[in-house]
C-alpha cells in the first residue's frame, strides 16, 4: 500500500469557512470549525498513542503542525483507523458543534474492533 498523510493539522487550521445565516447573509468566521477540528485530531492522534498504535518515536504533541501518515501506525493501528477513525468523525459531527471532544467514542469502538 501506497503511503499517505492520514490528517494534517496545519491544513485543516488554513481551511477558509463560509457560513451563513437564515436569511443568506455571510456570518464571519470565528474559527470555531477549525478549532473543532483539530481537537478532533488530537484526541485521535492521542488515542492512536495510548493504544500503542503508533510506531515508536512519533510525537503526538497538540501542536499546529501536527501531521500522521498512515505509515506511522503500527498494523493493528492501520486497521483500526480503517475501521474507526470514517465513523467517529462523522458520530462527531451528528453531535453538533456544542458536544465535547473526547475519546469515549473511540474507546467504544476499540472494544468493538478488539473483540
Amino acid at each position: 500500500m501506497q503511503d499517505f498523510v492520514l490528517f494534517d493539522v496545519s491544513w485543516l487550521l488554513n481551511q477558509q469557512v463560509t457560513t451563513y445565516d437564515a436569511h443568506g447573509n455571510v456570518l464571519p468566521d470565528d474559527g470555531e470549525y477549525q478549532r473543532r477540528g483539530a481537537e478532533a485530531l488530537y484526541v485521535f492522534a492521542e488515542f492512536l498513542r495510548d493504544k500503542g498504535l503508533l510506531c515508536e518515536g512519533v510525537d503526538v504533541s497538540r501542536r499546529p503542525d501536527l501531521a500522521i501518515r498512515f505509515s506511522q501506525l503500527t498494523e493493528v493501528g492501520q486497521r483500526f483507523t480503517r475501521a474507526a477513525m470514517d465513523k467517529w468523525i462523522s458520530s462527531l459531527d451528528r453531535a453538533g458543534s456544542k458536544s465535547k471532544i473526547d475519546a469515549s467514542g473511540l474507546e467504544k469502538r476499540w472494544a468493538k474492533f478488539i473483540a
